[in-house]
């Protein structure tokens, strides 16, 4: 098999033999998530670090976890210290974040880590066995159950977290044209899956989307946009009874969206820790990744009762929580964690700027005492991001 052709290259072609041309979104989706062939299906430790395509905060080291533990340590005292304290992880990789968070946890606090139920959203067979064995690993299975996804009646009291999960959902591709917007379908032609345009129909409901004057853009300016994300969070937000949500992620807000660096769009494919130029090239082999609009994350979750606390860059975030760290430790790092590891979070040249955090809440009168939003500004007003220095 040549490098280009790929199992799901194969299902694809038969596929736009049958229908025609597909929307973006639909090639996305069977690139990243068909159940056997998609880049998701894969074990999570061949996509991730150095063997894989691309690094994440918590892949590069045990600080994420660790820091973040503090975070939760606190909300678990804003809930009122309850007897139980649900953590709800989607996304979650081979497990690296959990392990460190919980591990943390029986270092720090001891009697809030035996109050600890975890749950791990993860439909995939290979990523659980690899989580499930890292768990096992480090002996923490009596505090983790895996469920497939969100669907259900539970509501849960705790946090609710991911990182870098929104930004892999599967986006539409618009582009702008003197005759109007149109969309991107990927079709099949010269030996190559290639893009093909068609306009978007009268009315589209991405008119929110793309609000902004179309007369003073240029030519094939692209704008990428997802119907899953807000949904997601609209469930999200449903699940919670009373606690937080916290989304790691890298992406934009609304006065961002048309700034001059964006005219190409900000769909990326990563392919062996480099940025590969074609993203239908290797489907099921590369990661297909495009930023995040916090804006309509955080209008999903207020429409289902969520309070938006901040969106802010995670250089902000971790340093405000080291800053309470190190008064409660007279000014040492607590154990496990190196200034590398802190300087690879909050570094601008690797996760500082380019990630940010929307924090919701649910339930909870006042949470200005988090240490994470210590140096936070107010929803809206985090300064422009700088290309991703990652997928």
């Amino acid at each position: 098999m040549k490098e280009e052709e790929t199992p799901l290259a194969e299902l694809l072609r038969t596929l736009l033999a049958q229908e025609g041309a597909i929307p973006f979104w639909r090639f996305m989706e069977f690139a990243l998530y068909h159940p056997r062939h998609g880049y998701y299906a894969q074990l999570p430790s061949r996509r991730i670090g150095r063997r894989g395509d691309y690094y994440t905060g918590p892949s590069s080291g045990t600080a994420f976890g660790r820091l973040f533990s503090e975070a939760v340590a606190e909300a678990w005292v804003l809930l009122g210290r309850p007897a139980i304290l649900d953590l709800w992880e989607q996304g979650a990789g081979a497990g690296w974040l959990a392990c460190d968070l919980v591990g943390a946890l029986r270092q720090r606090a001891p009697h809030l880590a035996e109050r600890i139920r975890y749950t791990i959203v993860e439909p995939r067979e290979l990523p659980r066995k690899e989580q499930e064995a890292r768990v096992s690993a480090a002996g923490l299975s009596n505090h983790f159950r895996w469920v497939e996804s969100l669907d259900g009646t539970e509501r849960l009291v705790g946090v609710f977290f991911s990182n870098e999960l929104v930004d892999s959902f599967p986006v539409h591709r618009l582009l702008w044209r003197s005759s109007g917007w149109s969309e991107s379908f990927a079709t099949w032609k010269g030996g190559r899956f290639c893009f093909v345009e068609r306009p978007l129909p009268a009315g589209s409901q991405w008119r929110d989307v793309l609000e902004e004057p179309a007369a003073d853009l240029p030519e094939g300016w692209v704008v990428e946009a997802s119907l899953d994300a807000p949904l997601w969070m609209r469930q999200v937000a449903g699940l919670i009874d009373r606690g937080f949500v916290f989304t790691f992620d890298y992406g934009f807000l609304p006065q961002e969206r048309f700034l001059p660096g964006r005219a190409a769009g900000t769909l990326r494919a990563y392919r062996r820790h480099r940025r590969e130029s074609d993203p239908l090239a290797h489907p099921g082999e590369q990661d297909l990744t495009a930023h995040v609009d916090f804006a309509r994350l955080q209008r999903a979750g207020e429409e289902m009762g969520l309070s938006s606390l901040s969106v802010v860059d995670q250089h902000h975030f971790f340093v405000g929580i080291l800053s309470a760290v190190a008064e409660r430790y007279d000014g040492k790092l607590p154990e496990g964690l190196t200034a590398g590891g802190f300087q690879t979070l909050t570094h601008p040249e690797f996760f500082g700027r380019t990630h940010r955090v929307l924090i919701q809440s649910k339930g909870i009168v006042d949470a200005s005492s988090l240490s994470c939003l210590r140096f936070a500004r107010s929803v809206g007003s985090c300064p422009p991001d700088h290309p991703p220095a990652t997928n």
